[in-house]
């Protein structure tokens, strides 16, 4: 269940009843220490783990205990203890594990018994899943990391933070949670101390699921009903703990990398329930290492020590960063339809002795079911299981809970966490510090009193400096704290995305401000001011925009003078123009000046399906043409610029004087645009009474409509567009997708739009790729096929970790994904254009969103070019 590996789950316990306890190291038979091995104490809810070193401490009330000392591949000890006013000092030795091979035959016709083993344990992960009802629980976390190597260049300011290479960096915390199925999770962090605040990579993609779960950490568990596509299993042999029998088993991708796991998995046999597990994995160039230790807590078998391990390098700095959690529950209840499990059997080698009828599945309860069955084959084990959670869905529901929340979060920071002395730690820590770990924090404390003594100072100085002007900040930009509710967020007019050139102005300055008052914890207002100058034609403009945000809602109002592209949408952002035109003698962007006033609103998840967003807008524009000195940087023989008026062939065709470029008077438009969203069975978590909406399985449906309205104001714009997108992301397989967009959409009435009207589509004339790379074509010219009639486009892309040059498992583990895709178009002026494109994400490493792609283009069902793009999933600029 996925409780079962969060990392914040502590009661607090009150240890001023402790009279005395035990500690001691744990070692191996030759003398080796047992890092972070799990101590419990049988039939309680008590327990601890050893630190790096194999010492432990564990506090305990007078009276006599039987101690559990287990290690992961050895005998798991028990020590009968009897409890004084003393702290006892006892030592333990643990011995390998010897496993016993059953006769297993090789040959042709023969299978590895693993396979039985992880059907049956597949068979019954659901009902481990569900078998705790509700629980409280206490964990204690401790990470430590070590940095290796950090970049020249944020070595010095890392340096004053007291991140060094070399020297570890901790983090320990104390937490409490109730725990009520299916979802729900209140959660207090009771104390937390770091030795630095550090980002290292967090564990809670495994920590916070359970491998009873199809993934863990999106990769594929080895007990997912989809295990077999994925993974080759070998049986090792078993051993005895007490009464059980433990099986060892290999977990073998079929193709190691992202998404999948390898190691050994130990499962019980009779209940097929996790003993314990030690696997890795990969995630963005760092390798994962997860052990897990299980205890029998109320016949239930829990995690109740776990360790992490995350390793590697991103983006030049490379570290280790280890994860302990020590687990202990408490009023732990189990689910009443799951106490007598039945017997589960291979029906691969053996049928059980009745069939159940879908009458019983349907009408009968499991606790029912179970007790008349006795046994049942794996497949009617995972028909009972899915029948069950039919049931209980449908229970929800008349209930009227929403079956569509994945998961209840609440978690509260207790005003004292950060506070707790180093007496308070002493009592409360279950796992010992060692001396490295003593001196990190004392290196921390230091570090902490400086910098305390330097704010103090920097806080003086810069009220004595407040009158004094920032110019490097009046060029580049600044965020300001005007009072405890307003903020000014500042760009300059040197800020890399204000200052801009291109044929139509020269070169281009802009300064732009956010003026920001925070009403409440949802709702702001702003105010946002923006000038422009242009160099060229030595004008000056700008906009003024005020609105208010709230939750998923907001409304604006903004108006001005200001240019904008033919496609709103803006094809080429103006710094990549800026490029193209100074160094390649291109001027792509073509522009237009309006004087406009707009009213704008959004509300987002309306009833978490439907989003509505739209504006009206009533404008003059005006058309505007290159400056006569406008030159590139380097002239080009092949290159020349173009008039800042689009090249259209819809237009062309039917101009009777047979103009190449679209040209156009000063008129007036008043335009309203609307766009429905609908994303059917949308699921969410809560987090603190927030809603986060999770990545949707389903289609999502977009109705997008656009009206031109003729004589009001005087606006000659007539014209009603509709369109409908159809887009879906959908899981292929480990790290694998398939994303589509279609959308077909058709001018109802085209008596009067200009070109700023028409259907533009996402097109590019660049070497590189922006934007969106699902739905932006590679070498579509940015104006050439945009239509005032109808049109039908498509895009699919298959992003593959495992395809061509991805089966080899360098280059797989390496982080590269390959990726095939198609751009299609169809409109009146063009009958067929399509893209076919193979790309490659991750070819530099520790820059996943690094991408290359070749691209052959084809015309009206002819081979026209092939083309190549790099690309980046990020995107610049405006």
């Amino acid at each position: 269940m996925k409780s079962f590996f969060l990392p914040f789950l502590l009661l607090i316990l009150s240890f001023s009843s402790f009279a005395g306890g035990i500690k001691g190291i744990i070692k191996t038979s030759k003398g080796e220490p047992l890092p972070y091995a799990a101590v419990v104490v049988k039939g309680t809810n008590l327990g601890t783990m050893a630190n790096a070193e194999g010492r432990y401490e564990l506090a305990l009330e007078k009276g006599k205990y039987e101690v559990i000392f287990q290690y992961l591949g050895f005998k798991a000890l028990i020590k009968t203890i009897e409890i004084g006013a003393d702290t006892q000092n006892l030592d333990v030795i643990l011995e390998e594990q010897a496993l016993n091979l059953n006769e297993v035959k090789i040959g042709s016709n023969s299978e590895d018994p693993a396979y039985t083993i992880m059907r049956r344990a597949i068979a019954t992960a659901r009902f481990h899943a569900l078998q705790v009802q509700s629980y409280n629980a206490r964990a204690y976390i401790k990470s430590t990391g070590v940095i290796t190597n950090i970049p020249f260049l944020a070595e010095k300011a890392l340096k004053k933070e007291g991140i060094e290479e070399g020297r570890p960096i901790l983090n320990e915390s104390v937490n409490e949670i109730t725990f009520q199925q299916p979802n729900n999770y209140r959660q207090r962090v009771v104390s937390t101390r770091n030795s630095i605040d550090n980002s290292a990579p967090s564990p809670n993609a495994f920590v916070l699921a359970s491998f009873y779960d199809p993934t863990v950490g999106d990769a594929v568990s080895p007990l997912s009903p989809k295990a077999f596509g994925y993974y080759k299993f070998e049986y090792e042999g078993s051993f005895r703990e007490g009464d059980l029998e433990v099986n060892k088993i290999k977990v073998i991708p079929r193709s190691y990398g992202e998404g999948v796991f390898k190691g050994q998995i130990y499962i019980i046999e009779n209940t097929w329930a996790i003993h314990s597990l030690n696997l890795q994995t990969t995630v963005q160039s760092f390798d994962v290492d997860i052990k897990q230790v299980s205890s029998l807590v109320q016949d239930v078998w829990m995690p109740t020590n776990v360790q992490i391990r995350f390793g590697g390098s991103m983006m030049g700095f490379s570290g280790e960063f280890k994860y302990v959690v020590s687990l202990n529950y408490k009023n732990l209840k189990i689910n009443p339809s799951f106490k007598a499990p039945p017997t589960v059997v291979d029906e691969k080698f053996e049928k059980p002795a009745n069939d159940l009828s879908k009458k019983d599945l349907r009408s009968k309860k499991l606790s029912d079911l179970a007790a008349q069955q006795k046994e049942v084959s794996t497949k009617q084990m995972r028909k009972l299981m899915k029948e069950y959670e039919k049931q209980e869905k449908r229970e929800r529901k008349a209930q009227k809970e929403d079956i569509n929340v994945v998961r209840n979060d609440s978690i509260v920071v207790d005003s004292m966490a950060h506070r707790r002395t180093d007496t308070y730690w002493n009592e409360l820590r279950t796992i010992p510090l060692t001396e490295i770990e003593t001196k990190s924090y004392k290196h921390s404390d230091s570090i902490r009193i400086v910098k305390e003594i330097k704010i103090k100072a920097d806080s003086t100085k810069a009220k004595r400096d407040s009158s004094k002007v920032d110019f490097l900040s009046l060029l580049t930009g600044r965020s300001f704290r005007l009072s405890k509710k307003w903020t000014l967020d500042y760009q300059g007019p040197l800020h890399p995305q204000n200052a801009t050139y291109n044929t139509v102005d020269g070169y281009v300055l802009e300064s732009n401000f956010n003026f920001k008052k925070q009403l409440n914890r949802d709702n702001s207002v702003y105010i946002k001011p923006l000038v422009r100058y242009a160099f060229g034609r030595e004008v000056v403009s700008g906009t003024v925009t005020t609105g208010w945000t709230g939750r998923r809602r907001g409304i604006s109002l903004s108006g001005g003078r200001y240019v904008s592209q033919f496609n709103a949408n803006n094809p080429i952002n103006a710094n990549a123009n800026t490029t193209a035109t100074l160094f390649f003698e291109n001027n792509f962007m073509k522009i237009y000046e309006k004087d406009f006033g707009r009213l704008s609103f959004y509300y987002a998840r309306l009833a978490d399906v439907f989003s509505l967003n739209g504006f009206v807008e009533y404008g003059q524009r005006y058309e505007l043409e290159n400056l006569e000195n406008a030159r590139s940087w380097i002239r080009w023989n092949q290159f020349a610029f173009s008039p800042n008026a689009p090249f259209n062939q819809e237009y062309a065709n039917r101009s009777t004087a047979s103009a190449l470029y679209y040209r156009f008077e000063p008129h007036r438009a008043l335009t309203l645009d609307l766009s429905l969203t609908w994303r059917p069975g949308q699921q969410y978590r809560i987090y603190n009474g927030r809603k986060r909406y999770l990545n949707n399985k389903n289609p999502s449906v977009v109705l997008h409509y656009v009206k031109g309205i003729p004589n009001v104001g005087s606006s000659v714009s007539d014209f009603d567009f509709l369109e409908l997108t159809l887009r879906q992301d959908v899981k292929t397989g480990v790290r694998s997708e398939l994303h589509y967009s279609v959308s077909a959409g058709a001018f109802l009435n085209n008596r009067n739009p200009y070109f700023m009207d028409y259907k533009h589509f996402a097109g590019n004339q660049t070497f590189v790729q922006f934007g969106d790379a699902f739905s932006t074509f590679r070498g579509l010219p940015y104006y050439m096929y945009s239509t005032s009639q109808r049109f039908f486009e498509a895009h699919i892309i298959n992003e593959s970790r495992r395809l061509l040059l991805t089966r080899i498992p360098l280059i797989r583990l390496a982080g590269l994904k390959e990726n095939l895709m198609v751009h299609y178009l169809a409109t009146p002026t063009i009958p067929q254009y399509m893209e076919i494109g193979y790309g490659l994400d991750g070819l530099i490493p520790s820059f996943p969103f690094f991408r290359v792609e070749g691209v052959a283009v084809f015309e009206n069902y002819k081979y026209y070019r092939t083309i190549f793009r790099v690309g980046t999933t990020l995107k610049f600029g405006r």
